[in-house]
């Protein structure tokens, strides 16, 4: 050991106490204040906005612990619309690390979301910063989130609609990378949630999206369904879904399953939307078996049930011309239209035809009656081809199957055969 001058061990100390003690303590304090001014507020509103390709403001945020962000009056805005798109009271974004189904650990934040709104003509734009996620061309797809909110109100207009216990999340699979989403709706007692999944896949060329939904036992809304199958809007306001759907992309369009039924289904808006057939009155629609290969039907088992309603006489008419649907010998001759009191059949349809089964009140074969009476009777020769149903549906005089907007869209979806070759 060499002697030190006292001056010299007063500088030692000094220096220690500064280096150890005063130095950290400034630091931490800068950086603690260093976050509480506005400017730390701003760049992570920028730093969110890259992140997200939206506007993002925030009221106030607060680290309350390492790794733990609480975000006050979050709000995010279409930067070319200046829509708002989704706001919340308040998020808290927690950075931990989580297992996947391979056993790799991730890195991975878990989002928690109080009193979370959105606008249900904004899922466009949201699933927009979804789909560039899924296709990993934003973000850092490598990190897990989880998403939980108590309550998320989707707005339209006056109408809303509330999901409860929604819990969802993004992350890697072996194959992809995926989406999906549970929640519960207000005032449905069933033991499971619905749940939502989007898939990308990568294991093909060029890489793919599949889309499943399975509701359980409770009824969802359509309009809801509408914000990602924008044809169900057709369907009517009211129209609610029960069951399973499973899709996959194509080149040619999407190819997949459905089992379910469609309960309150408008049939007055689904003719005005797709056919020129005239018809009032709601509808359920069980639908025991849909397959479909790229964007057309393949096979079709279901059952109609309706009534009362209105049938409009060219309707009428064009049923019993081209379906070959019976008539009864009582319908009236007069009026542009015909009242029934219920109306009911099983329809079958493939690649060989439509089949018709009637099944009202204890009348064989009845497929519509109308004080007591069935007025209209299945056909008798069955299968038929499926361009008759578009004849039916849409009627016109000049063509076998007119050409109009109708009929494209029924061409596209029935399963109507190949044109025969030439020997």
């Amino acid at each position: 050991m060499f002697p030190l001058y006292d001056r010299t061990r007063r500088q030692i100390c000094m220096a220690v106490f500064m280096g150890l003690c005063v130095l950290p303590t400034l630091a931490v304090t800068g950086w603690s204040i260093a976050r509480h001014l506005p400017w730390h507020k701003q760049a992570e509103e920028q730093r969110l906005s890259q992140e997200l390709g939206l506007d993002v403001s925030i009221e106030s945020m607060k680290h309350t612990l390492p790794g733990v962000v609480r975000y006050m009056g979050l709000k995010l805005t279409d930067p070319e619309t200046g829509q708002e798109l989704f706001c919340c009271n308040e998020l808290v974004a927690t950075w931990t690390s989580m297992t996947d189904s391979s056993g790799q650990t991730r890195q991975a934040i878990v989002l928690a979301a109080t009193q979370a709104e959105s606008a249900t003509d904004a899922w466009e734009r949201l699933h927009e910063v979804l789909r560039r996620r899924l296709e990993c061309q934003g973000g850092r797809p490598e990190i897990e989130i989880r998403v939980t909110a108590d309550q998320w109100t989707l707005r339209s207009g006056d109408e809303s609609q509330v999901l409860q216990v929604v819990e969802g999340g993004v992350g890697l699979m072996p194959n992809g990378i995926q989406a999906q989403l549970a929640f519960r709706l207000p005032g449905v007692n069933s033991s499971q949630p619905v749940r939502m999944r989007i898939v990308r896949n990568r294991q093909v060329s060029p890489p793919a999206n599949s889309f499943d939904i399975d509701t359980g036992s409770s009824p969802v809304p359509c309009r809801l369904l509408a914000t990602y199958l924008k044809d169900v809007r057709a369907l009517g306001s009211n129209c609610r879904f029960t069951g399973y759907v499973s899709t996959y992309s194509t080149p040619g369009g999407w190819s997949g399953e459905l089992n379910g039924q469609l309960s309150g289904v408008d049939l007055g808006r689904l003719a005005r939307e797709n056919t020129s057939a005239a018809i009032v009155g709601s509808a359920d629609i069980t639908l025991q078996k849909v397959k479909f290969q790229q964007g057309r039907i393949d096979e079709l088992t279901g059952r109609i049930v309706c009534g009362p309603g209105i049938l409009d006489r060219s309707l009428l008419a064009a049923l019993v011309t081209h379906l070959r649907l019976k008539p009864s010998p009582q319908l009236p001759v007069r009026g542009e239209s015909l009242a029934f009191d219920r109306m009911e059949l099983d329809l079958w349809i493939d690649n060989r035809g439509i089949s018709i089964a009637g099944h009202c009140a204890d009348i064989p074969g009845a497929v519509a009656v109308a004080g007591g009476r069935a007025f209209l009777i299945q056909p008798v020769v069955q299968p038929q081809p499926v361009a008759v149903l578009i004849q039916a549906l849409v009627p016109g005089n000049e063509v076998p199957i007119p050409a109009t907007r109708q009929t494209g869209w029924l061409a596209r979806l029935l399963p109507i055969p190949d044109a025969a070759k030439a020997n």
